[in-house]
């Protein structure tokens, strides 16, 4: 247990939010507490930072993560240092102690005079903290009906293979992007046949194929002409799926397949230049 006896209240009620101190010096601020109006007040806003700052740390460390990084971790080599102090830094995180943060809170209270370190607790002290989130896409909508749909054995698509033709003209009129079905049979992946979802509110066409191993991937796309259109691909990985978007003609596009499959990038880039 901690010993804050003479030093600065802020630092004392930090130790009692964190659950640091003996008994004997918790029950003392719980009666300075209980009496005194000013110390209550501050109290309730490093409580309400507190509260605040575990929940954002929490939504960063549920952040997608690179899918390049995955690659590279799975292969054992070739991780960039930056990248590997960053994954051990947000480890190390959770061991950290009281003492850092307080010595943080302490500089900034003196900076701006014990007001602007606490404006998170004080912006609406009526109520609870506001939550920051990161905003949903359309590939988080995906990504959840991957998962769903890539594990039906009968039912995997809603459309078979064999009605190809009828597969182009009803998702083309369906979604507003003309296409063609891209054939992968040359990077092992047999057409399995479609299915028509709505993810960020709009219609999205999706073309699903499946490995020699029996692994699911999908090609999936949306009208989408306020997006800026680049060619560029971008990488991410959300749970054990692989994601690569990129945007082109008015539409946006993503292929999605398991996070081992080293060669998700590639397929991308050949799928761009067919679909």
């Amino acid at each position: 247990m901690q010993q804050t006896k003479g030093h600065a209240l802020e630092v004392r009620l930090c130790a009692y939010i964190d659950g640091e101190l003996g008994e004997a010096e918790k029950t003392e601020l719980e009666t300075l507490l209980a009496r005194d109006e000013e110390a209550k007040a501050l109290f309730e806003k490093l409580k309400a930072g507190s509260a605040f700052g575990n929940t954002a740390f929490e939504d960063f460390l549920h952040d997608p993560v690179p899918l390049a990084l995955v690659r590279q971790i799975k292969q054992g080599s070739g991780i960039n240092p930056k990248a590997e102090r960053v994954t051990i830094a947000a480890a190390n995180v959770r061991s950290v102690r009281i003492w850092p943060r307080v010595m943080a809170a302490s500089v900034a209270l003196v900076l701006v005079g014990g007001f602007t370190g606490f404006i998170i607790g004080t912006a609406n002290h009526a109520g609870e903290p506001t939550r920051v989130a990161s905003a949903r896409t359309w590939l988080d909508d995906i990504a959840d009906y991957h998962r769903i749909y890539s594990r039906q054995k009968e039912r995997l698509v809603e459309v078979p293979a064999s009605e190809a033709p009828k597969i182009e003209a009803w998702l083309a009129s369906s979604v507003g992007v003309p296409f063609t079905i891209p054939n992968l049979t040359g990077k092992g992946l047999n057409f399995e046949g479609a299915r028509l979802l709505v993810a960020n509110s709009k219609p999205v066409a999706q073309l699903i194929y499946r490995n020699a191993d029996g692994d699911v991937f999908a090609i999936c796309f949306l009208k989408d002409s306020d997006s800026p259109q680049s060619d560029k691909f971008s990488e991410s990985i959300r749970d054990n799926l692989g994601m690569v978007s990129w945007q082109r003609g008015g539409a946006s596009f993503v292929l999605v397949g398991p996070s081992a499959s080293i060669g998700l990038h590639d397929l991308a880039e050949a799928v761009s230049t067919t679909i």
